[in-house]
Order: structure tokens, then C-alpha cells, then sequence
């Protein structure tokens, strides 16, 4: 059974984002085997991003996962709440061989658009380099519908 918390950022939410997006954490190491390594190499030249043939579980939910720490600063300038709380990280974790990186991933996915996708930017980052899989959640502390702090308590 995973486990689930969630905690505030009050600094540096780069270094969050960041930490929780790594792709030495993130990259299933399993789907890339030696064969697609050496495929690779044969025909590099005819392909312009090598990062098709790998799978990294990184998912931006109402922001791009690639631009999420710029997209949520974006967010907290338009409603002009820049100071505070400015997001939160949370995880969700699985016991050893319980889920395979897909599933954790997809699992993760899924709550956080059940919880949070119809009004806060969210990245859902599934770290597969542990002995147990684990999900990363950074949610932003502003809403982009309605600029409105999220309130962490099981009420809201």
C-alpha cells in the first residue's frame, strides 16, 4: 500500500522542481537495454533527440514539465501573490515490487489530477532509481484559475 504526505515550500522552489524532475531519478533504466544503446549509435545521425528512446516519468498537469518553476512564478505575478507559502511537495510511495514505474507513474498522475488538476500546476515526477518507487508532487500554492492559495487541510 503507498504512503502519501505533503508538506509547504517557503523557499526556492527551483531547487524543488529541480530535485523532484532529476533524470538520473526519473528515467527507467530497464527500458533502455544495451540493444537500444548500440541502436542509437548506428543511426544517431538520422535522429535529433535521443530522449524519444528513453522513458522518463515526468508529467506537467496545467503546466509543461520543462518550464513548470517559470510557469508557476508566472502564475503567483499574475495574481500578485508572490510572497508566502509558494508551493508544496509532497510524495507517494510504494513498497518494493509492488508497482512497476509505469504504474506508479500512472497512479500518481491520477491523483494529482483528482486532486489538483481542475485548478493548480502540478508536476508529477516518479523516481525509479531507489529500491521502492516513489512519486514526487510539486504543486503550486496559487491557483491559475482563480489566484487563490490552496489551503492544506482535508476540508478544501
Amino acid at each position: 500500500m503507498a504512503t502519501t504526505s505533503l508538506w509547504k515550500v517557503e523557499n526556492r522552489l527551483d531547487k524543488v522542481i529541480k530535485y523532484t524532475t532529476n533524470i538520473d531519478k526519473t528515467k527507467n533504466e530497464n527500458y533502455e537495454t544495451n540493444f537500444y544503446r548500440d541502436l542509437h549509435n548506428t543511426i544517431e545521425y538520422a535522429k535529433a533527440d535521443f530522449k524519444t528512446e528513453e522513458q522518463v516519468f515526468v508529467t506537467g498537469i496545467n503546466c509543461n514539465k520543462d518550464t513548470a518553476f517559470k510557469d508557476m512564478i508566472q502564475t503567483k505575478k499574475h495574481f500578485g501573490k508572490e510572497k508566502g507559502i509558494l508551493a508544496y511537495h509532497g510524495f507517494q510511495s510504494f513498497a518494493e515490487g509492488e508497482v512497476t514505474p509505469e504504474q506508479a507513474h500512472e497512479i500518481g498522475v491520477k491523483l494529482a489530477e483528482e486532486l489538483w488538476g481542475d485548478k493548480y500546476e502540478v508536476v508529477v515526477s516518479t523516481h525509479v532509481n531507489t529500491n521502492h518507487i516513489h512519486n514526487h508532487f510539486v504543486l503550486n500554492s496559487v491557483s491559475f484559475v482563480n489566484g487563490r492559495k490552496y489551503v492544506n487541510n482535508r476540508e478544501h
